[in-house]
């Protein structure tokens, strides 16, 4: 039987492979600014050897996507004759939500058993939600595994008592806070999970590894922990901006964000299309059915399990509840989503359980052998229709995501697909050819003198040609070159684009796409 078990494992992780590899240098079409922004910040860091705890650049990003980003452009990106890939960027998300998909397996094993494990898994494998957010180079796909892993082997350290998974703990849990801001709510998690426990049933064995637990959390911790401490502003970032502590009645923004994300799995779900097919629920209907049916049941059990997975979903709504802006967010709530797919593997196992009981009592109540046999042939029947549904439900995600979301126009405007093409389109031109980037006056420069919105052509050209970048008001600074120029507004505005035409008067306006366009002076 376990060997039955390491091949479905194999086969889950295989689709998990699948689902976020396939189509992987095309889809998501684009490369959205905070994208190219890590990938600038990894560019700089990859020219000057600065590693930073805490890139300051659009709005703070924690260290660890953008160190990656510079080992994947190091060893995959540095190509002269095709320049800088937006996969190159996704690459560690991508690999990141397999290892989520592995470590939920171990984690719901560890609370609830292989096959509640092995369900949840493959829910997390082939969810649209999931699959998502492991394809865009986002710090937040980071967090997932780091997340799961950490309180894997925290669970199994109290379990068997044992220094080194507290030990693996704490290097984790301490690693977890270069991923994402929503890591900060794990020490809560952490905390109203195991105290009572703790105080319950520890031993001096027990509070002893606690204590190497803290201090491998302390070291690891300690340089994102010192950076914020002397750059208290960062610590808060964009988030005081937009939290519900800033709104004129907190308690009613309180109550309707509530409300929005317990809606967000079953009825209306994140409407920004980076983040979601618009507006659809985060779970599919089946799966959010079952995902209601998993909190049932561990409300009514009530064993430590049962509650240690509901302050996991509680907790790691919170960022989204307590925040102002967009719910709901799919983004925000992401640390919530391993406990919603074990919730949902319960759900369904539960179930498949129920029938399966169901037919054994009739069996053992029959006396003739013909109805024995029927019902027999019905319990294998029953067991291959919840086959059927699961390849049902990977099915309906893969079509979901590969072909509704990924060619819907609102797809490629979300990723900045224009500004791709403008890239693309000056990567193309020859080498003495002068070429102008032009972005809107108004946005704020970031370290390497452009604004965010300017970080998709500057890292998908940055290593193949040579551009001069200007703000729309300098206009003036722009040099007729000997053999032809190129100027390429970053962003679409028609009155610019008919002011370029009428100054350069030998020039010609050329769209390259619905929302793009550049200006050719021969």
């Amino acid at each position: 039987m376990p060997n039955k078990r390491i091949i479905v494992l194999v086969f889950i992780i295989v689709l998990a492979i699948f689902f976020r590899f396939w189509q992987f240098s095309s889809i998501p079409a684009g490369l959205y600014q905070d994208e190219a922004m890590n990938g600038a910040d990894a560019l700089a860091s990859l020219k000057t050897g600065d590693y930073k705890i805490f890139y300051a650049n659009n709005n703070g990003r924690e260290g660890m996507i953008v160190w990656l980003d510079a080992l994947a452009i190091k060893f995959f990106g540095l190509s002269a004759q095709a320049g800088a890939q937006p996969w190159v960027l996704r690459l560690f998300p991508a690999l990141a939500g397999i290892l989520a998909v592995l470590g939920l397996y171990f984690l719901a094993k560890e609370l609830f058993g292989a096959e509640i494990a092995l369900v949840s898994s493959f829910f997390m494998a082939t969810s649209f939600w999931a699959v998502n957010f492991s394809r865009m180079g986002f710090r937040a796909g980071l967090m997932v595994p780091i997340l799961i892993w950490s309180f894997y082997f925290l669970l199994k350290g109290f379990r068997l008592q044992k220094y080194i998974y507290f030990i693996i703990a704490g290097v984790l849990f301490g690693l977890g806070f270069y991923t994402y801001i929503s890591f900060r709510f794990a020490p809560i998690l952490a905390l109203l999970a195991f105290m009572p426990l703790l105080l319950n049933k520890g031993n001096k064995q027990l509070w002893a590894a606690i204590l190497i637990f803290i201090g491998a959390v302390f070291i690891v911790a300690l340089p994102i922990g010192l950076y914020f401490l002397h750059n208290p502003a960062d610590f808060f970032g964009r988030s005081s901006g937009v939290s519900i502590f800033s709104q004129s009645s907190p308690v009613n923004a309180l109550a309707v964000n509530a409300v929005k994300t317990l809606g967000m799995f079953n009825i209306t779900g994140d409407f920004n299309w980076r983040h979601n097919y618009a507006g659809s629920p985060e779970l599919f209907l089946p799966v959010g059915l079952l995902f209601l049916l998993g909190i049932f049941i561990s409300v009514k059990r009530w064993i430590f399990e049962d509650k240690f997975l509901l302050l996991w979903l509680s907790i790691f709504l919170l960022p989204n509840i307590l925040a102002s802006e967009g719910n709901p967010h799919a983004l925000r709530a992401i640390g919530a989503m391993p406990a919603a797919m074990i919730f949902s593997g319960m759900g369904l196992f539960w179930l498949y359980k129920r029938c399966q009981q169901y037919l054994d009592d009739k069996i053992k109540n029959l006396s003739l052998d013909r109805y024995k046999n029927q019902l027999l042939r019905l319990k294998k029947e029953c067991f291959f229709l919840f086959i059927a549904f699961l390849f049902f439900v990977g099915g309906y995600n893969f079509n979901e995501y590969f072909t509704r979301w990924a060619f819907n126009p609102n797809v490629a405007d979300a990723f900045s697909q224009s500004q791709v093409k403008i890239a693309d389109y000056l990567n193309s031109l020859p080498k003495e050819t002068d070429k102008y980037a032009l972005w809107h006056p108004d946005d704020r420069a970031t370290d390497n003198g452009l604004p965010v919105s300017a970080q998709t052509v500057y890292f998908l050209t940055s290593q193949k040609v040579k551009i001069n970048y200007l703000k729309s008001s300098e206009l003036d600074k722009i040099i007729i070159g000997k053999n032809g120029t190129v100027i390429a507004p970053l962003y679409f505005n028609l009155d610019l684009l008919h002011s370029l035409n009428k100054q350069f008067s030998n020039s010609a306006i050329n769209f390259i796409g619905i929302n793009s366009a550049i200006i050719i002076i021969p």
